[in-house]
């Protein structure tokens, strides 16, 4: 009992932070545009880099996302510090958090200033298509992250170690080759560097693909439990789901990028903006990419859902151990403080997994279909 009532408690708080950066975010960008910050911001950035576009965008950027670190910063150290030691959900250190915390920020600024910099260089090449090469060239990067993700961005915050149970190593292979995905290594990941919760997960395209189980799974679940959550993996796997989800994000990306060449078309000089390739704009095309992606949320997430219903699925005909399968997401629940039961709102606007009680009565559900087995 007392593990639900600190998983309500937990997941209402986080809840609460979900709705007040969903807010935020564009309410920010909206305080930007109306106050004047757009156009003062590029006269900072022109007195500073003088001629030459990309040097003007980038000052810009730096501006801008010193302007939103501002607000970002106390947010992010209550949620993913503050919070998770108050629910002892953490292992780091303040100096530890604040170390990946900067790594992070600087990974994602210098990613998204690459990514605005290309942005600007095709609204200059291309003013009337400019939203089809940008669709192009945000297909090539989410596939190249993907294929990269794995080996050059997870090593920067966690190590990779092989498992070094054999008997566990050797039956994750034997599951792993019977459904057609031959693993030269087991990976595990000190994900207890840094939290208490378990997870597994798989990464990577073509050669970089693998499992990878974090060393709080392998220290606190059974070699049956691990070997169902290997299976769920597989079962992304087998149906290409990497490939499915790139494909439907893709779509959204579409709408987003179609969405903000008209939209720039339409209310860029109502906010003193020349053009889609003025860069006081930044934060009206961005506005526009959120609210597409706002509104197409509950499609992308409903999806996923889905193919996580699918992997469960696969991982009970695959073990048809679904006692086992049941267990492991209440032992999932219990380490990652997970809710049973969510607001089925929440569920339906915000979560990419289903919940913990509509993926245990799946097992439920098979082990009647299957006698009681």
């Amino acid at each position: 009992m007392e593990r639900h009532v600190k998983a309500r408690q937990y997941q209402r708080i986080r809840r609460r932070l979900t709705l007040i950066h969903l807010v935020l975010t564009p309410a920010l960008l909206v305080v930007f545009l109306l106050s004047g910050l757009h156009l003062l911001f590029k006269d900072w950035a022109m007195a500073i880099a003088g001629s030459g576009d990309w040097l003007v965008i980038a000052c810009y950027f730096t501006l801008f996302s010193l302007f939103f670190l501002v607000f970002d910063l106390p947010f992010s150290y209550y949620a993913g510090y503050r919070l998770e030691h108050q629910f002892a959900l953490s292992n780091q250190t303040l100096g530890a958090w604040a170390g990946d915390f900067t790594k992070k920020s600087l990974l994602s600024f210098a990613l998204s200033l690459a990514l605005v910099e290309l942005l600007y260089l095709l609204i200059r090449v291309a003013p009337e298509t400019w939203w089809i090469w940008a669709w192009g060239a945000y297909a090539f990067v989410s596939y190249f992250l993907g294929k990269i993700f794995p080996v050059l961005i997870v090593p920067l915050f966690y190590k990779y170690g092989n498992v070094e149970d054999q008997a566990l190593a050797e039956r994750i292979k034997g599951l792993a080759s019977r459904y057609g995905m031959p693993l030269q290594n087991v990976y595990s990941l000190n994900l207890s560097k840094t939290t208490k919760k378990a997870n597994a997960a798989f990464m990577g395209i073509g050669k970089t693909r693998r499992v990878v189980l974090s060393d709080t799974l392998i220290a606190n679940f059974s070699h049956d439990e691990i070997e169902t959550v290997v299976a769920h993996e597989l079962g992304h796997f087998r149906a290409r789901d990497i490939w499915r989800l790139l494909g439907f994000s893709l779509i959204i990306s579409a709408a987003a990028f179609y969405a903000g060449f008209h939209g720039m078309n339409l209310w860029a000089r109502s906010f003193g903006i020349q053009s889609a390739s003025d860069v006081a704009g930044l934060a009206l095309l961005l506005l526009i990419f959120y609210g597409v992606s706002f509104a197409l949320m509950p499609a992308q997430n409903a999806y996923s859902r889905r193919r996580e219903f699918a992997a469960d699925r696969f991982a009970l005909n695959a073990c048809r151990t679904p006692d086992v399968f049941i267990s492991c997401m209440k032992k999932l629940g219990t380490v990652n403080l997970a809710e049973e039961n969510p607001p089925a709102w929440y569920e339906w606007m915000f979560y990419d997994h289903p919940s913990l009680a509509r993926r245990i009565r799946v097992g439920e559900q098979y082990k009647i279909k299957k006698g009681g087995t």
